[in-house]
């Protein structure tokens, strides 16, 4: 009994020693990166600029800018460990911004570099700059105390309320690993002193080669996923239409779709001409509508369905034909080529190749399931 008693508080001693010899990681004395951009200096050298998360009640603000530039991002951030009071530490990182000239540049490299940081979590969000990430990252913004937090929080609540496809670590990386898809970024923009989302940027390989508007993001977001929510704005002509008063101004109609559940299948149909089909299933609501038109009427509301699945099946083509002429492939074609074509050996190289060459037959079937507010 009395050496088990010793032989106890000797382990108590030793777990007393290691716990003491252990380097304290305390809030104070860590600086949390929680927004990372890159840019391209006058010089050809990375410049990096992070923002730290500030854990201190007397400071002046909650966050703090730290720019480095060296030749590599590991590199510029030794340098800005010589800057900073507070050991850098990369956990806490939520966004990180590659400006447009790093990404027709060439991404990987950049985010590889963070992929492979183990205390970098693959959730992190990837999103391109139009002009100056620097720029963009030293706005001063009255709405928000904390830059970090706005362009997080901007992202975030777009990508889960489904008007933008998500672009993590994870799913960039995926992407660009991965033979036939090609990686998708959201791009960001700095107009009149805010910060707002201005479309999505294609990718061939890990080079940015053009960039499309939020209703083709929406678009993308259509045939890659399923939609659960999410909302847009269209404008239909008023051919065929019954309105319960006639029509001022314009005489486009132009509706506000929400609610929106879809379902899209992609299958190819004929691997010798490499031809596709692409089929869309959506049930709407339509929640807004600037014309008197007659809700009541089934008619009505047949004709705007149809004129709905129309508009979205031109759209959907003429924006698959932008992204074939651009080289990138942004839908997936080339992995559902791969899967169905047993023994195809498909590369990235070989598909990039074929995809301009390619078809795809859109069939969009739209079901307006409710009807909203009438102006």
């Amino acid at each position: 009994m009395q050496k088990t008693i010793t032989r106890l508080t000797a382990l108590f001693l030793v777990a007393i020693l290691f716990t003491g010899c252990a380097e304290p990681k305390t809030l104070e004395r860590m600086g949390l990166i929680t927004t990372i951009g890159y840019d391209v200096a006058e010089d050809g050298k990375v410049l990096t600029t992070m923002v730290l998360l500030q854990i201190d009640p007397e400071a002046p603000q909650n966050f703090v800018i730290l720019t480095t530039k060296a030749d590599t991002s590991k590199g510029a951030r030794i340098k800005a460990d010589m800057k900073s009071p507070k050991k850098l530490q990369s956990g806490q990182l939520r966004v990180a911004l590659f400006s447009e000239e790093v990404v027709r540049k060439g991404l990987v490299n950049l985010a590889d570099t963070l992929a492979r940081d183990p205390s970098i979590s693959d959730l992190t969000y990837l999103a391109v700059v139009e002009g100056s990430v620097n720029d963009l990252l030293n706005l001063e913004n009255r709405k928000f105390s904390d830059i970090s937090q706005l362009i997080y929080k901007e992202l975030d609540q777009n990508i889960k309320g489904e008007n933008i496809p998500s672009a993590t670590l994870q799913e960039v990386m995926h992407d660009y690993y991965s033979d036939g898809i090609d990686p998708s970024m959201p791009i960001l923009k700095a107009s009149n002193g805010e910060i707002e989302i201005a479309g999505m940027a294609l990718i061939k390989s890990d080079k940015m080669v053009g960039k499309i508007n939020i209703k083709d993001s929406f678009y993308l977001k259509l045939i890659n996923d399923r939609y659960t929510a999410g909302s847009i704005e269209m404008s239909l002509s008023n051919e065929g239409l019954q309105y319960l008063q006639e029509p001022e101004g314009s005489e486009a109609v132009v509706v506000v779709l929400d609610t929106i559940r879809s379902n899209s299948e992609i299958t190819l149909t004929n691997k010798e001409k490499l031809e596709f089909e692409l089929k869309i299933k959506l049930n709407t609501r339509l929640l807004e509508i600037n014309q008197a038109v007659d809700l009541k009427n089934p008619a009505n509301l047949k004709q705007i369905d149809k004129k709905l699945s129309e508009k979205i099946e031109k759209d959907l083509g003429d924006f698959i034909t932008k992204a074939k002429e651009l080289g990138s492939d942004p839908f997936g074609l080339g992995e559902i080529y791969r899967k169905s074509v047993r023994g195809s050996n498909l590369t990235t190289e070989k598909w990039h190749e074929m995809y301009p060459d390619s078809k795809v037959n859109v069939k969009v079937d739209l079901e307006i399931v409710r009807t909203g507010v009438v102006e």
